[in-house]
C-alpha cells in the first residue's frame, strides 16, 4: 500500500515519516539547510508492504505535491494540533479528491504542544474541514515526536489497511508516470514512478513518452523490493537500457505501446465550490496529469462561464502534449490566481485542436464517449452515424484483441476503419433506392445517378453499399452510372437514331473509329462524336480511346479473352491481337483502357491481369 502524506508546510509530515520508518525523506541538501520539503521523498516499512510518499507542503512547490499523488494511493492528511487546518491543508485535501484518492486517515501532529482543550478544538476544526469529503469519517490519530508510543495506533491502522488491500490487476496496457531518474553503478539508468495500469516484467519492451523510443526493462523493483512483476498502484523502479539519463525527465511516461501526442483533452470538469470567481471561456490554467505538467486554456463548450461548484464538459487546449488516457484524473490550477480551480476525469483525447468546437455533431460525439464503458460508448456513437474504429480504439486505449471482442458484440458494416450499425446501413440502402426512383420519375430521359450524387451515404461506404445493391439486383451499375434495374432512359429523337445505328455498327470486337462511323452515317465527324459521348454519359457506350467507343458487352467479350490468356502467364499485345482477331492499333487502345481501369498492368512489353471485372 502506498501512503501519500499531505498537509500544510511545517506540520510535521517528514518528521512523521521518519518516526514511522526511521528514514529521512528530505534527501536534497537545500531541504536539509532550510528544514523544508521541496521535492518528493520516499520511505518504506515492512519490507515494502507499506510505502510513504512525502510531498512538499509549501504552496510554492505545489507542482511537486501534485506529482506525488495517484488515485490508487491511501491518503494521510497531516495537521498540526497547534495550528489546526491551514490553507494548504484545504488545498491538499482538494487535490487528493480531484486526483481520485478515496480512502485515508488523519494524523494530528504536535499533540504534546497543546492542552486538551486545544486538542479538542483542533479535532472539531478537522471535522469541519473534511465534511463532505472522502475523509469525513476517517479516523484521527494524535501523535507527537516526543512520544514514540503515540505512533503505535497509527502504525497498527496502516498495517491493517495494507492487509485489506488485495493485489490489483487490470487488462490495460502498462503505463508508468516517471517521477525520478538516476544511475546505479553497474546497472545503469533507473527510473521510478507509480504504475497507473497494466503490469511490467523483466525483459519487457516499453516506449518512452514523449520520444516514443523503444527501451528494454533489465530489472524491476516494487516498494523498494526486487519483484518478478509490478502492477497498478505499485511504486516501481525500472532498470532500463536503450535511453540515456539526460533524455528522461519527471513527467515522462513508460508505456507498453507508443503514445500519441494529445494536445486537446475533454474532461468532466468539477469547479471547486470556493473557487473565487467565475470560470470563463479560454481561461489560462496549469494542467497537472500524474507527474506531468503543462499550461493551457479551458475552452467552454456550451456557455461562456461556469459558476464555482458546477460541473461541465470542457476542452483543455494544452501548450505541450500530454499522455492522458480515458479515465485519467487531471488537476487544474488558475494561472493568474495561483489557486486550485478544479479537476476531473478525461473522456476524450485528440492530437489536433478542434476547429468547430461547439458544433452540435461534435458535442453529441463527446457525449457518446462520455460513458462508463467502451461497449456503452460504442452503442451510443453508432446511433450518431459512422464510427472511426481506429480513433475509438485510441481514445478508449484498447488493444486490437479488445477492440475485436467489442465489435463482435454488435451487428456492424465495416469499410476500412469506418463502421456503421446494420440498421444504419439498411436505412442508407433504402434511401439510395428511393432517391433513384424519385430521380428517374422526375427525369425519364436521364440514365441514372453517379456515385457522388448519393450524399446521404458517407464517402467511405458509398461504393461498397451501391455495389452491394447492384449485386442484389436492387439497382443497376452501368460504368459508374446507377439506375433502377428495369429503367430505360428515354432518348431524344435525334439521339435515339444515333443509338440505333451505333448499337448495330459497334456490335463487333473491333469497333470502328469515329471517322469510319462518320463516313458510314454520312454525318459530320463532330456530330458523330458528340452523339457517341452523349450515349456514353447515359451508360450505353464506353469511351475507350480518343476516337473509339465500345458497347459494354463487346468490352466484356474482350475481357474474357484477356482472362483466358492470363490464366497461366503474362501476355503481349501480339498474343492479345491474335486471340481476339482485332488489329494491333485497336488492341493497344483496348489494353491501355484496361490499364487505366486497373484491370491490367503493363510490365515492359507484357501485361498482367489484376481483376476480372469491368466494374
Amino acid at each position: 500500500m502506498i501512503v501519500t502524506l499531505a498537509g500544510h508546510v511545517d506540520h510535521g509530515k517528514t518528521s512523521l515519516v521518519r518516526a514511522l520508518t526511521g528514514v529521512d525523506t528530505d534527501r536534497l541538501e537545500q531541504e536539509k539547510q532550510r528544514g523544508l520539503t521541496i521535492d518528493l521523498g520516499f520511505a518504506y516499512l515492512d519490507q515494502g508492504r507499506i510505502g510513504f510518499v512525502d510531498v512538499p507542503g509549501h504552496h510554492r512547490f505545489i507542482h511537486n505535491m501534485v506529482a506525488g499523488v495517484a488515485s490508487r494511493q491511501y491518503a494521510l492528511l497531516v495537521i498540526a494540533a497547534d495550528d489546526g487546518p491551514m490553507p494548504q491543508s484545504k488545498e491538499h485535501l482538494d487535490i487528493l479528491t480531484l486526483a481520485g484518492v478515496n480512502s485515508g486517515c488523519i494524523a494530528l501532529t504536535k499533540a504534546d504542544r497543546v492542552d486538551d482543550s486545544r486538542l479538542a478544538r483542533a479535532k472539531e476544526e478537522i471535522k469541519q474541514l473534511t465534511a463532505g469529503s472522502f475523509l469525513q469519517d476517517a479516523p484521527v490519530f494524535a501523535t507527537s515526536i516526543e512520544d514514540e508510543q503515540s505512533f503505535n495506533t497509527l502504525l497498527a491502522h496502516l498495517t491493517r489497511q495494507a492487509q485489506d488491500i488485495s493485489t490489483q490487476t487490470d487488462n490495460q496496457p502498462f503505463r508508468l508516470a516517471v517521477d525520478r531518474k538516476f544511475t546505479v553503478r553497474g546497472a545503469g539508468l533507473v527510473t521510478t514512478g507509480t504504475v497507473h495500469t497494466g503490469t511490467v516484467r523483466e525483459q519487457d519492451t516499453l516506449y518512452h513518452f514523449p520520444s516514443n523510443r523503444e527501451v528494454r526493462v533489465r530489472g524491476v523493483r516494487a516498494q523498494d523490493q526486487p519483484v518478478a512483476e509490478a502492477g497498478p498502484g505499485d511504486r516501481c523502479a525500472l532498470n532500463l537500457t536503450g535511453i540515456d539519463l539526460e533524455d528522461v525527465e519527471r513527467g515522462h511516461w513508460l508505456t507498453a505501446e507508443p503514445t500519441p501526442h494529445f494536445v486537446e483533452l475533454t474532461i468532466n470538469l468539477s469547479v471547486l465550490p470556493d473557487f473565487p470567481r467565475l470560470l470563463r471561456h479560454w481561461t489560462p490554467v496549469h494542467i497537472y496529469h500524474a507527474t506531468s505538467h503543462t499550461t493551457g486554456k479551458v475552452a467552454l463548450l456550451d456557455r461562456n462561464r461556469i459558476q464555482p461548484g458546477e460541473q461541465a464538459l470542457v476542452d483543455l487546449v494544452c501548450d505541450e502534449p500530454l499522455a492522458a488516457r480515458m479515465g485519467d484524473r487531471l488537476v487544474l490550477r488558475d494561472f493568474g490566481l495561483d489557486v486550485t480551480l478544479g479537476g476531473g476525469d478525461v473522456v476524450h483525447t485528440q492530437t489536433k485542436v478542434s476547429t468547430r468546437r461547439r458544433g452540435e455533431q461534435r458535442r453529441a460525439e463527446l457525449e457518446g464517449f462520455n460513458r462508463t464503458s467502451s461497449a456503452e460508448s460504442l452503442a451510443s456513437l453508432l446511433q450518431l452515424g459512422p464510427v472511426d474504429l481506429d480513433h475509438f480504439r485510441t481514445v478508449w486505449h484498447l488493444s486490437d484483441k479488445q477492440l475485436s471482442e467489442l465489435t463482435n458484440q454488435f451487428a456492424l458494416k465495416q469499410v476500412g476503419n469506418e463502421a456503421v450499425s446494420e440498421d444504419t446501413w439498411q436505412q442508407m440502402s433504402s434511401r439510395a433506392v428511393e432517391q433513384l426512383q424519385q430521380h428517374q420519375a422526375a427525369n425519364p430521359s436521364a440514365t441514372g445517378l453517379r456515385e457522388n450524387a448519393f450524399t446521404h451515404i458517407p464517402a467511405a461506404f458509398r461504393q461498397t453499399l451501391l455495389n452491394e445493391l447492384a449485386v442484389a439486383n436492387k439497382l443497376r451499375n452501368n460504368n459508374g452510372v446507377y439506375s433502377m434495374p428495369d429503367h430505360q432512359a428515354e432518348l431524344p429523337a435525334e439521339l435515339s437514331a444515333s443509338w440505333k445505328r451505333a448499337r448495330q455498327d459497334l456490335a463487333v470486337k473491333q469497333a470502328p473509329s469515329c471517322g469510319d462511323l462518320a463516313k458510314q452515317w454520312r454525318a459530320p465527324l463532330h456530330k458523330v462524336e458528340a452523339d457517341l459521348k452523349a450515349l456514353t454519359k447515359r451508360g450505353l457506350l464506353v469511351h475507350v480511346a480518343k476516337h473509339r467507343f465500345y458497347l459494354p458487352e463487346q468490352l466484356e467479350l474482350l475481357l474474357q479473352d484477356v482472362i483466358q490468356l492470363a490464366d497461366s502467364k503474362h501476355f503481349s499485345v501480339r498474343e492479345f491481337r491474335d486471340a481476339t482477331g482485332i488489329g494491333r492499333n485497336v488492341a493497344i487502345e483496348v489494353l491501355e483502357y484496361f490499364d487505366s481501369r486497373g484491370i491490367t498492368r503493363r510490365h515492359d512489353n507484357e501485361r498482367q491481369l489484376l481483376k476480372r471485372t469491368l466494374r
